[in-house]
């Protein structure tokens, strides 16, 4: 069939960022299907090109997570109403696959619906609005239950809703008409891409300058709801320890502030890096000892599904998470990871040194972590997954549906 897939941050393994959109929108190709994506870019004209055999639709709008809130909001309304005009207009669309975060661009899918009667699935990463409510947005009660009222007519309404975490699979179930079409999909593995590596590469660890240090890296946006400041904490409490160097890798509203406290204080033991494709990040990972994983302490993000989290495990790294979770749980389950508790960062040296103690251990939990990757989150394992959501089934003609449902009016 033909298949419309909107993801409002599309990128390719060569531009890094998240890339689960580009390998399940390249498995539906693979598997037979047409496959066109609608997403955005900063450049200033709309442009449709192939990528890889995926015809990619990029809408001018420009976004970078150094935007403050308010201005974030606007590009996200503005991405669900100019895509929703395109995708109208797109010809032979059979099914729509929409992927969050954030939850504005359900109104695509509601409107592909409704008035083309073409059905879609919802993808759920993080759970909106409940993250930014806890986090201190949407303060007001009104604004709130429209935004819930919202996200349920989403849910009623698309044909299938895959989360990213069971906790999210959990809270959605919950929350929905027909909880047996909410499936769990986590992050991919990408175990052909990053795989471990039985020594440091020494060329690699003089072009970084960590010789003779064990590295604990942090990779990804640097927002505020990671809370990179439980990072800095634990390296003012390292401060003694010179055989411990922590890379902040990306790019961010906080990093300005971050680089200032960390210049301020004189943290010898912190240094930052630029956002970097994914090339880069695997050279990283081979001069890394462990991956560190942060975030605020609210309850919505114990369910998030980081795709960090699963490169670092198909490294074979050490993932240390300073928030409790699904994924918190699992890797001390597996025995590769551990949980960094951000109100004591005095205990993380203890918990670090357990995991080298000696080089039998470092292999241990190497393979641990991988066994994990290849066993769970492997591409493999959840593309197969994944492409049943399109198994051949009858597709209702297309026709216009102009009336919403009762649900809507009842916000």
């Amino acid at each position: 069939m033909k298949i419309l897939y909107i993801y409002q941050f599309f990128k390719t393994p060569e531009q890094g960022g998240i890339i689960r959109s580009y390998y399940l929108s390249k498995a539906l190709l693979d598997a037979g299907h047409e496959v066109e994506v609608l997403t955005s870019h900063n450049r200033r004209h709309y442009e449709k090109r192939t990528v890889d055999g995926l015809t990619v639709h990029y809408l001018p709008l420009a976004y970078r997570q150094e935007y403050g809130f308010l201005r974030r909001m606007l590009v996200y309304a503005l991405f669900a109403l100019r895509a929703s005009w395109l995708a109208l207009r797109l010809p032979g669309v059979q099914k729509c696959y929409v992927a969050s975060v954030p939850l504005s661009v359900g109104l695509i899918g509601l409107f592909m619906k409704w008035l083309r009667g073409i059905p879609f699935v919802f993808e759920v990463g993080d759970l909106w609005p409940l993250t930014p409510i806890e986090m201190g947005y949407f303060s007001n009660k009104v604004v709130q239950k429209l935004l819930y009222g919202f996200e349920q007519l989403i849910y009623n309404q698309a044909e299938k809703i895959v989360g990213l975490s069971p906790m999210i699979q959990t809270y959605i179930r919950r929350r929905v008409q027909q909880p047996g079409k909410v499936v769990c999909i986590p992050n991919v593995a990408d175990c052909d891409f990053f795989f471990p590596t039985p020594h440091k590469d020494a060329s690699l660890q003089a072009l970084y300058n960590t010789e003779g240090r064990r590295v604990v890296t942090y990779f990804g946006s640097i927002g505020r709801v990671v809370r990179l400041d439980a990072l800095l904490d634990v390296a003012r409490q390292g401060r003694h320890r010179p055989d411990v160097l922590f890379l902040i890798v990306g790019e961010g509203s906080e990093l300005p502030r971050l680089m200032e406290a960390v210049r301020r204080e004189q943290l010898c033991n912190v240094r930052f890096l630029p956002a970097v494709g994914k090339e880069k990040i695997r050279e990283i990972l081979n001069i890394s000892d462990a991956v560190y994983l942060s975030y605020l302490p609210i309850p919505a993000l114990r369910s998030n599904s980081p795709n960090k989290l699963f490169e670092a495990l198909a490294a074979g790294k050490l993932c240390i998470m300073n928030i409790r979770g699904w994924h918190c749980d699992l890797l001390e389950a597996a025995r590769c990871g551990f949980y960094a508790d951000p109100q004591h960062p005095e205990t993380f040296y203890g918990q670090l040194d357990a995991y080298f103690s000696s080089e039998e251990t470092i292999q241990q939990v190497r393979r641990r972590a991988r066994d994990l990757a290849e066993k769970e989150f492997s591409k493999a394992v959840l593309v197969r997954r994944w492409l049943t959501l399109f198994s051949p089934e009858p597709q209702p003609e297309e026709h216009p549906r102009l009336t919403p449902p009762l649900e809507l009016l009842q916000l």
